[in-house]
């Protein structure tokens, strides 16, 4: 075994040329127009002579656990890496197509289903980053370096006098009024260097990709990054070397300000701040690389009938259609909010019913260390807490969010009585006390891990 890690990389544009629904937001009304920030697929990949992971980073929101099952069995076949030895982990953009269905406010629309065009460029060019990843591995030293960049986000879930929580999407302008809740604002950086400089970077940040752009408007509607294209553009900028994003927790923990350049300016600041950091980098000295999971059997929180879905869905989507339809329906009638409210839960419970037929669904929590550092990847939107938790007990660890999967917001069980968006059966797709079982299991296998 060679005295150093072995490291490839590979990067595609995935920025589709033709008009695509954009994944994110339900209220969008028609197809993409126009190209912000163009999006990216990137694999890192990692080997020690013995065994390789691959680290696949993606500008999308999220790919589901099936379509991921698919994904990794392409890469397995065309690569023999598979999972758990591949984390496919997405930046959580909501500003990019899907690899999934997803349902609209409009009944117009409904579910719509991925892009077939999309589908397929995506997996021709994840299998080219792979393979091209791995033919290219050269011996690197693997640097490590962790900050705090606090500057850029805040916690929505903020607390109101009486305990209750409110989900702020924006800054609250009457901040008094509230408590801030907790935010993982540690960033962690790997750098791989040889003789002749810096390699490769990623950064793993725990910031909601909402930022938005110069028009609220028409940004809205236009492919993007968000501000994770410009905290690539500037570290690759210093270093001219490919530069990975990886998310960190978080599920409430959003940019503190929106709109015009906030995307330019959060990116450069997250970006400069690894930059800048340069001087305390520490070269890993462990060739540690192996791969594994755990498999936690969960409820789903929302119990569905495959068959009643979809007949349910059908009656209240035709219901608020003839509504829409209606030139003398008052849009603010208790019958109209009513209606839409119908439509929205039957579409939910539709698309959960197609996702867990059973109301069962076994969660995949994923594994990897590479030299010092044990990355935990979870198929959730994680909250902040979480991440604070796992890093109190092990300071070497690191939540990768939107990985393996892509299954709704993970709460802990106190918050469904708090309230909230990011707690509601809306966002969340598993019984209360999910995420309390799954943090028990990950903080376990992190000490089994440490034993060894």
């Amino acid at each position: 075994m060679s005295n150093l890690l072995q490291f490839g990389t590979a990067i595609r544009e995935i920025t589709p040329s033709y008009p695509v629904w954009l994944y994110g937001y339900a209220d969008r009304d028609h197809r993409s127009d126009g190209v912000a920030e163009p999006i990216y697929l990137g694999c890192l990949a990692v080997r020690n002579g013995e065994h390789t992971v691959l680290i696949v980073t993606c500008d999308l929101v999220g790919v589901q656990s099936h379509v991921c099952d698919r994904l990794h069995a392409l890469l397995e076949r065309e690569t023999g890496i598979g999972y758990p030895n591949v984390l496919l982990s997405c930046s959580h953009t909501h500003f990019a197509p899907a690899l999934h269905s997803r349902g609209y406010r409009w009944p117009q629309l409904g579910i719509v289903d991925p892009d077939p065009r999309f589908v397929a460029d995506f997996e021709t060019k994840l299998v080219e980053v792979a393979q091209e990843s791995l033919r290219n591995t050269r011996p690197g030293q693997l640097e490590t370096a962790r900050m705090r960049v606090p500057q850029v986000l805040f916690n929505r879930r903020t607390a109101k006098r009486d305990g209750s929580v409110q989900t702020n999407f924006m800054y609250p302008a009457d901040l008094e009024e509230y408590a801030l809740g907790p935010t993982d604002t540690e960033l962690t950086a790997f750098r791989v260097t040889d003789e002749t400089g810096v390699k490769a970077v990623l950064v793993n940040f725990g910031c909601h990709p909402v930022t938005g752009g110069e028009s609220r408007e028409c940004d809205h509607f236009r492919i993007s990054a968000d501000y994770v294209h410009y905290l690539r553009q500037t570290i690759a900028n210093r270093y001219a070397c490919p530069v990975f994003f990886a998310l960190g927790a978080a599920g409430d923990a959003v940019p503190i300000n929106r709109y015009q350049d906030c995307r330019q300016r959060i990116g450069s600041v997250v970006g400069n701040a690894v930059v800048l950091a340069e001087r305390t980098y520490v070269a890993e000295s462990c060739l540690d690389v192996r791969a594994d999971y755990l498999a936690v059997d969960v409820r789903t929180i929302i119990e569905t009938d495959p068959e009643a879905a979809e007949t349910e869905y059908e009656q209240a989507r035709t219901a608020f259609s003839a509504m829409l339809s209606d030139p003398d329906a008052d849009p603010g009638s208790g019958a109209h909010r009513a209606a839409a409210d119908a439509y929205n839960r039957k579409t939910i419970a539709l698309l959960r019913s197609r996702l867990y037929s059973k109301n069962r669904y076994t969660v995949k929590v994923q594994f990897i260390k590479i030299a010092g550092t044990v990355w935990v990847g979870l198929p959730f939107e994680v909250l902040s807490e979480i991440s604070i938790r796992i890093k109190k007990r092990f300071p070497n660890s690191m939540v990768v969010s939107c990985a393996g999967g892509y299954q709704g917001y993970l709460p802990l069980a106190y918050e469904y009585g708090r309230g909230g968006y990011e707690a509601s059966e809306r966002s969340t797709h598993f019984e209360p006390g999910t995420a309390d079982r799954l943090l028990e299991a990950i903080l376990g296998k992190l000490e089994e891990w440490e034993g060894k």
